[in-house]
């Protein structure tokens, strides 16, 4: 049981952005889940950990094969005083709204075979804090002019900027400017990534947090954080675009 359906929504809608379907993991920690966008450009991570719900139980480990589109449209009827029920059971997974009308959805577990993934060691050498809804709009700007952003990072600033035969555009953040919460550059670093999954990611993911952690190094893939409220994270890793 999940306090907030429509924060569920958030998550469901921001993991629809870059797949297709996948497997939770219920397990007696928590809820999680780890897949690659089918053109394996993206991996998105959520783990919820057991003390996120207000009520958890599960026996063993099990895996919950969902069409997230399917689940997308479900979780898009939640309300804002709704709490969520999930229920596993006989291959068919129940997805139960709670308001003043409990409403039942059912849908059937799918069968995703495929090796684990193993979460990615990287050495990235920049870390930077901000609003999440500061990135969103920057994003938007570049946008504009291109189909691709550039970081760059040294000192205690960070630069996104975007050019292309449309022009150029720049946003620069700073500790000072109120613009960072947090940076820390241990190495200068710049790299390129493609805004038709970064925008699509920060679009969504931007309402589950008001703040977002990055990190990146030079040519390395660009990992990004946003805090779920209570505990546990939902994380994306962004490979990154070679000009």
């Amino acid at each position: 049981m999940f306090p907030d359906a429509r924060e569920w929504r958030y998550i469901i809608e921001s993991l629809a952005t870059i797949i297709d379907e996948a497997n939770f993991v219920a397990s007696e920690e928590g809820l999680s889940l780890r897949a690659l966008d089918p053109g394996r450009i993206a991996m998105v991570e959520l783990d919820m950990p057991s003390t996120v719900f207000e009520e958890y139980e599960v026996e063993g480990e099990v895996k919950i094969g969902v069409n997230f589109d399917d689940f997308n449209k479900i979780i898009k009827r939640a309300k804002a005083d709704n709490k969520l029920e999930l229920i596993v059971e006989d291959r068919k997974l129940t997805i139960v709204l709670l308001g003043r009308v409990e409403r039942r959805f059912t849908l059937p577990l799918l069968d995703i075979e495929g090796q684990e993934l193993p979460r990615p060691q990287l050495n990235l050498t920049v870390t930077a804090m901000m609003l999440s809804d500061t990135l969103r709009d920057s994003l938007k700007d570049a946008g504009l002019i291109s189909e691709s952003v550039r970081l760059k990072a040294e000192d205690d600033k960070l630069v996104l900027s975007a050019r292309s035969d449309k022009g150029e555009m720049e946003a620069v953040f700073t500790k000072e400017n109120g613009s960072l919460l947090d940076i820390d550059v241990q190495e200068p670093a710049e790299a390129s990534y493609g805004l038709d999954f970064l925008d699509k990611i920060v679009s969504k993911a931007y309402r589950i947090s008001e703040m977002v952690t990055l990190k990146f190094a030079t040519n390395m893939p660009l990992a990004l954080k946003f805090d779920i409220a209570g505990g546990g994270a939902l994380s994306y890793l962004l490979a990154p675009r070679m000009e």
